[in-house]
């Protein structure tokens, strides 16, 4: 009898608890015409071929495809500087090269000033260089992929393949 009470209250309070979030999340959404959502998408940019010797300078880009203002946060992305391992980054053998920046700790969940917005069927793009974060030491193809999107709120988008030479 008594096992059977336990059971029934811890039922009715995960139910309750459930039925509590669900109403926090609706409430959260409601009134706000800025939304965080997943239809935004990453791509990145640059040349075909670089030195060895010399920086890699990439252009990372967030596109908004939809008809709604949405956000995401800097949070893994090149928007705050190469504090995260926000890429994979791997030779012609697959081999991941290994991240050398910096990875901080963050406040969870980001706070409203780490949020940027891109306006229906807009775009925005910071640049960074691809060496600042990551120990290319020779030459070869190397296919790159944003990754950081399970933070940051922003689809992976495609990979790209850089070659890197000698000179």
């Amino acid at each position: 009898m008594l096992k059977n009470i336990l059971k029934s209250t811890v039922v009715f309070a995960v139910l309750g608890l459930t039925t509590q979030c669900k109403s926090i999340q609706n409430m959260g959404n409601h009134g706000n015409q800025i939304q965080n959502d997943s239809t935004l998408y990453a791509s990145l940019t640059g040349e075909e071929k670089y030195a060895l010797r010399g920086a890699i300078p990439l252009k990372f880009t967030v596109t908004n495809p939809s008809d709604d203002t949405l956000k995401f946060t800097q949070y893994h992305t090149p928007f705050e500087g190469m504090m995260s391992k926000f890429l994979t980054v791997k030779d012609s053998a697959g081999n991941e090269i290994d991240y050398i920046g910096a990875m901080t700790r963050r406040v969870m969940p980001p706070p409203a000033e780490t949020y940027h917005t891109v306006a229906p069927h807009k775009t925005k793009s910071v640049s960074f260089d691809l060496k600042k974060g990551y120990k290319i030491e020779k030459a070869g193809s190397y296919t790159l992929q944003y990754e950081g999107g399970n933070i940051s709120g922003v689809a992976n988008g495609e990979p790209i393949v850089i070659t890197i030479s000698r000179d």
